[in-house]
């Protein structure tokens, strides 16, 4: 049950986010455009992270939020 919970939390962390364009340069990602719906998904994006590393961000805030809630 908590598997699947977890699972559930993350894809729908993860579709908080909508990323449109990734800019590299010698294999290091330099710049990425996303969309969000709301203000605490702006600002995810660090130099060199990659779409994976910010997919995880998204996620990270998604389930704190549900936790907090929940309390």
């Amino acid at each position: 049950m908590r598997i699947r919970l977890l699972k559930k939390l993350r894809r729908r962390g993860r579709s908080q986010i909508n990323i449109h364009s990734i800019t590299t340069s010698s294999g290091m990602v330099m710049g990425m455009s996303y969309g969000y719906n709301d203000d605490k998904y702006s600002n995810l994006f660090n130099y060199g992270d990659t779409k994976e590393d910010v997919l995880k961000k998204a996620e990270k805030i998604y389930i704190e939020d549900y936790l907090r809630s929940k309390h």
